[in-house]
C-alpha cells in the first residue's frame, strides 16, 4: 500500500510540472506572484524584472537557446535570492536563537535547503519562485536545523514556537513545490 500511495503521490506531483517554450507572454515565477516574460532587442542586463514584466535579452536566447536563457534566470533567482534570503536570516536567527556561519544561494539538487554541520545554510535558487511566507518557513526550518540536526519533536516544536503556522507552509510546499521550475 506504501508503494502505491507513493506512486499516487508521485504523479500528483510530477502533473504539475512546468514546461516552458521561452516565448514572449509566458509566465514566470518570482515571490509567488506570477510575471509575464518579454523578449527585448536591447538592454543592459540579460535579465531584470521591469514594469510587472521579466525582460529578457532575445539574442541570448538566439545564441544560447533555453540553456542560456535558463542560465538568465538562475542568475537572477540566485542574486535577489541572496539579498532577500539573507535579511530573511537575520531577522529570524535571534528568534530562534542561534548565529548561522554563512548563506549560499545554489542549485542544491532535489533538496529546498540544507543546514551544514558547520551552520552555513544554503538555499536552492528555485525558493526564489515561492511566495514570501514560504521561504519565511524554509528559513526557520534551516535555522532550526542549527539546534537540532534531525527532524525529531523537539525539532517541530522549535519550529512551532517561532511560526505556529508553520504547518500550513510545509503542506504548501508539499502540494506546490513541483511547479516551482524552470
Amino acid at each position: 500500500m506504501w508503494i502505491y500511495k507513493n506512486l499516487a503521490e508521485w504523479r500528483d506531483l510530477n502533473a504539475t510540472a512546468v514546461v516552458r517554450e521561452w516565448v514572449n507572454g509566458e509566465s514566470f515565477l518570482y515571490l509567488g506572484r506570477s510575471y509575464r516574460l518579454s523578449l527585448v532587442a536591447d538592454q543592459d542586463v540579460d535579465l531584470k524584472l521591469l514594469e510587472g514584466r521579466f525582460c529578457l535579452k532575445r539574442s541570448l536566447i538566439d545564441a544560447g537557446g533555453e540553456a542560456a536563457a535558463k542560465a538568465a534566470f538562475e542568475a537572477f533567482y540566485i542574486e535577489k535570492g541572496v539579498s532577500r534570503i539573507s535579511k530573511r536570516i537575520e531577522h529570524f536567527a535571534s528568534k530562534v536563537g542561534v548565529k548561522p556561519t554563512g548563506l549560499k544561494v545554489k542549485d542544491i539538487g532535489y533538496r529546498w535547503a540544507s543546514c551544514t554541520k558547520s551552520n552555513m545554510l544554503q538555499f536552492h535558487w528555485k525558493c526564489m519562485m515561492a511566495p514570501a511566507k514560504i521561504i519565511d518557513y524554509m528559513v526557520v526550518h534551516e535555522l532550526c536545523h542549527i539546534h537540532h540536526r534531525n527532524h525529531n519533536d523537539a525539532f517541530w516544536n522549535e519550529v512551532d514556537k517561532v511560526m505556529p503556522d508553520f504547518n500550513e507552509r510545509k503542506v504548501w510546499l508539499k502540494k506546490y513545490g513541483a511547479g516551482l521550475d524552470l
